[in-house]
């Protein structure tokens, strides 16, 4: 796939470099940094013991050995690469990777993620890519990091990235990569794109840039807007208006939404809005919730016993202070009770004639939790606003959908961040860090066009692919695809270019769907 969607031709074409002194082009090394990447046995700084067991030629063409593939030759393309401006070269690569497979791009799904690092990184002043710390996303702020910038297709091939330093904002990653979106795509097909992306994105600058492109977006608004509590409101005023589009998944756990419309104006410019209500709330507010519920229940039991504590001398003061308290206290979640109580107390000394008891007063209260308030504060924590400046061509059950399928680019993430393929980083120079950053983005975009092309082939065939598991299924993820051809063992023959399969060896069934033939393990193709 690399060789077919001409990736090591375009770095060949885009990175400087003399053919005459290098025994392997950029491209050609790049290509071996992939390969490490998707069977990642063996760390980076130990790639020619990663390719012990392979068959070099093969992969790489005639009079290419394992000695030509070392960390020093990885290295110096890294450098080649980053030299160039990795940016311009991932973007051209994805393009041309995406006419290849006659890609559309409608939707683009975008977010950002972090990468942890465990080197000190000093000395990068005068460096537009800076690792540092920043925001951490992997809840580890005691490291440094980079940014990964990301938006992709709802079938998670990537049609623009970028690798950003430590310290970026979420705000300010969506103004840059919006502009560079625009660099990428023409302005016909940038003005057909709807652009999905987290809250961070609604900013007035980020609006303003995206109606400066005529960009078109879904985003969520975000919860410290006074607007978005305003819509809230409206909509549970008006609780009887809520549609119900239902659910978007076939899981029995699956949540099912309901929704209201509605137009208002946000920095001058009228947008359509979406009060959103979910049957699951999400864990991070249960857990806000709850904690708020416990505090106000404790401030509330200590503030009782102080009270309690206090003696009266009539029964008015008694009533007037247990008043004032239920006004001071008054909670949407407890509901507070108490009654005066009389005590005798006597004078000390002797008991006599003129030493007879005197009446005193004291407070006793109860609470009790307001299920139905708790409740309705539950359901209202289920919300959520979007936002969107889509014509009415796209209903408001379709706009939910799409926000929905933004799992889709946090699908991605997983892969640059699974250990199974990426691993520590080895590397000391941030220049390096970066270059390999966007090595791995092209490893993200050929796992997403093997995934793509397998599961549009399946649409096709009428009986379930097997996968490793012995699991039947006719939508194979990228990581049981890889799976199934992880291990293909070939023999060699009398002739040096040409291998063959052992009689028992079956070719796996994956390799058509994904549009190959055997024949790519048993010819030997030319060298570089």
């Amino acid at each position: 796939m690399y060789d077919q969607l001409g990736i090591g031709k375009t770095i060949d074409e885009m990175v400087h470099w003399d053919p005459v002194q290098c025994r392997l082009s950029p491209g050609t090394r790049i290509k071996a940094l992939v390969i490490n990447i998707f069977g990642r046995q063996k760390p980076l700084y130990r790639l020619d013991e990663f390719f012990e067991n392979m068959d070099i030629e093969n992969l790489f063409g005639k009079g290419i050995h394992r000695e030509d593939l070392t960390d020093y030759n990885m290295a110096r393309a890294l450098d080649k690469l980053g030299e160039r401006g990795p940016w311009e070269v991932f973007s051209s690569i994805c393009l041309r990777a995406i006419c290849h497979e006659q890609i559309k791009p409608k939707y683009l799904h975008s977010d950002t993620t972090s990468i942890s690092l465990y080197g000190m990184y000093e000395d990068q002043d005068g460096r537009e890519f800076i690792i540092t710390h920043g925001h951490s996303k992997d809840k580890r702020p005691d490291l440094k990091q980079f940014l990964y910038g990301l938006s992709v297709t709802p079938d998670k091939v990537p049609v623009c990235a970028d690798v950003k330093s430590g310290n970026t904002s979420d705000k300010t990653w969506n103004f840059d990569f919006i502009e560079k979106l625009s660099e990428a795509l023409n302005p016909q097909v940038l003005q057909k794109v709807i652009y999905i992306a987290d809250s961070a994105l609604v900013t007035e600058d980020n609006l303003k840039r995206i109606a400066g492109h005529r960009l078109q977006f879904i985003s969520r608004l975000p919860g410290n807007f006074g607007l978005e509590k305003e819509l809230k409101e409206q909509a549970w005023q008006k609780e009887s208006d809520f549609q119900e589009p239902g659910r978007f998944s076939d899981k029995k756990d699956a949540a099912s939404y309901r929704l209201q419309e509605f137009r208002e104006e946000l920095y001058g410019k009228c947008y359509r809005f979406l009060v959103v209500h979910s049957t699951k709330l999400d864990g991070r507010k249960t857990k806000t919730l709850q904690k708020e519920l416990s505090r106000r229940e404790k401030e509330l039991q200590k503030a009782i016993q102080q009270l309690e504590k206090q003696l009266f001398a009539c029964e008015p003061d008694a009533k007037a202070a247990l008043a004032l308290f239920q006004k001071q206290h008054k909670d949407n979640y407890f509901t507070l009770s108490g009654q005066v109580v009389c005590q005798e107390k006597r004078k000390p000394g002797r008991p006599g004639n003129n030493n007879l008891p005197e009446d005193i007063y004291c407070l006793k209260l109860q609470y009790t939790a307001d299920e139905a308030a708790i409740q309705e504060a539950k359901e209202r924590l289920s919300c959520f606003v979007l936002i969107t400046n889509l014509d009415e061509e796209y209903t408001a059950g379709h706009i939910l959908k799409e926000y929905k399928a933004q799992n889709t680019v946090e699908t991605s993430f997983k892969f640059l961040k699974d250990p199974l393929f990426v691993g520590p980083i080895y590397l000391k120079k941030p220049g390096r860090v970066e270059a390999l950053a966007y090595v791995l983005l092209i490893a993200l975009l050929i796992f997403g066009i093997l995934e793509r092309r397998v599961r549009e082939a399946m649409k096709h065939e009428t009986e379930p692919l097997i996968i490793p598991g012995k699991v039947k299924t006719f939508s194979p993820t990228r990581k049981k695809i890889l799976e199934a051809v992880e291990t293909v063992l070939v023999m060699t023959t009398d002739d040096p270019y040409r291998r063959a399969f052992s009689k028992r060896y079956k070719v796996p069934r994956v390799l058509k769907l994904a549009g190959f033939g055997p024949d790519i393990y048993l010819d030997i193709r030319d060298g570089p």
